[in-house]
């Protein structure tokens, strides 16, 4: 590690040299504190300085070659922990000096500008679509923030009309996508589970706003909790009854609403196993129990089946929507929070980026 403050620059460049003579290698990175927001310009600026002093001292012996390293820095949530690393192709520095002048500024520049192109194309990095739907998607996250706080406070007479990002943001991002693709690929994680969260509670306001005069009728409400309480024995009872009919219908392909058969053999199919298992039943009833009990049982059978049918309907229509009418308040809420801790997440990343330009938050 060479450290060195501004007035001892040259020093660390004859240490680098020295390293390079030795046939060492030498990595540099991009150093902190810079003003300049083209921190990857900088970095092949940099590399290129210290390749074309090596190569000048040793009269284009040393061969140096440059290899673009690409990294993965994992962040936060996201799903995968590892640290991932791509060397990408190396660049004969003697090869971009030959074709410079004889000025070493020349040289640095003939150097630096292809280093710099591989440096951006970081093979992490998201690609343009993605990073302008970031975006757009940011955007329009701190316009429902906004938003909400007028509704909050109808006073302020802050508009809306003409709000866009600022180019420092938007520049911010690109400089990301190849310095640091780790920390873009967790803010939109973040984001997408905002995303997720707001459209699966469109969703269900949708469904609920359509459910019909029943579920604004509180009578009609309490009759489907109620339903749905007091009928889990009858069902439960009917499930018993027909899981080997269910089993074997699933196994035979019989259960599936898309097929290749015929409609007709299809639900001769259904009928036979259905009344062949039902029949297996009352048989075996009436060994063990007698034939009065298999005569009770019997017409239990089709009523617990229309019945287990009838609960399977008002679970998956009635009482599902009355579930998410009582759950829409959370989900909003969720959907706020979710929306605050993008928010929070990309405003710090804004600030530690601020700091190293030193920048006012």
């Amino acid at each position: 590690m060479i450290s060195f403050l501004p007035e001892d620059r040259q020093l660390a460049l004859e240490r680098c040299c020295a390293i390079l003579a030795g046939k060492a290698a030498l990595a540099t990175f991009v150093e902190p504190g810079s003003a300049s927001p083209a921190a990857g310009s900088a970095l092949a600026s940099t590399a290129a300085a210290i390749a074309v002093e090596a190569e000048r001292r040793h009269a284009g012996g040393l061969r140096l070659m440059l290899f673009p390293v690409h990294l993965f820095l994992p962040v936060g949530h996201t799903h995968t922990r590892e640290l991932l690393i791509d060397i990408d192709q190396p660049l004969i520095a003697q090869d971009y000096i030959s074709r410079a002048g004889g000025s070493a500024h020349d040289q640095v520049q003939e150097l630096a500008k292809p280093l710099e192109r591989q440096c951006q194309e970081n093979s992490f990095r998201l690609q343009p679509a993605d990073v302008a739907e970031f975006l757009g998607d940011f955007e329009r996250a701190l316009r429902d923030d906004f938003q909400e706080e007028r509704r909050s406070h109808p006073a302020g007479k802050q508009s809306l009309d003409g709000f866009e990002l600022s180019r420092f943001v938007v520049e911010w991002a690109e400089q990301m996508n190849y310095l640091h693709p780790g920390l873009l690929v967790s803010l939109r994680e973040s984001l997408q589970a905002w995303r997720e969260a707001r459209r699966l509670g469109a969703l269900h306001r949708l469904e609920v706003e359509g459910a019909g005069a029943w579920l604004n009728w509180p009578v009609g409400r309490g009759l489907v909790w109620l339903e749905s309480v007091a009928g889990v024995g009858l069902a439960f009872y009917g499930l018993i009854n027909h899981l080997v009919a269910i089993a074997l219908l699933c196994l035979t392909g019989l259960l599936k609403r898309e097929s290749d058969r015929d409609k007709i053999t299809e639900w001769l199919g259904r009928g036979v196993v259905v009344l062949g298992c039902c029949a297996v039943e009352v048989f075996l009833v009436a060994r063990f129990w007698g034939r009065r009990a298999a005569g009770y049982y019997a017409p239990t059978l089709p009523l617990s089946a229309l019945y287990l049918w009838r609960y399977a309907w008002l679970l998956s229509h009635q009482t599902r929507i009355a579930y998410l009418s009582l759950n829409l308040s959370a989900e909003d809420a969720k959907t706020k929070r979710l929306r605050k801790d993008f928010l929070f997440e990309i405003n710090q990343a804004l600030n530690r980026h601020a700091e190293m330009l030193a920048l006012p938050h």
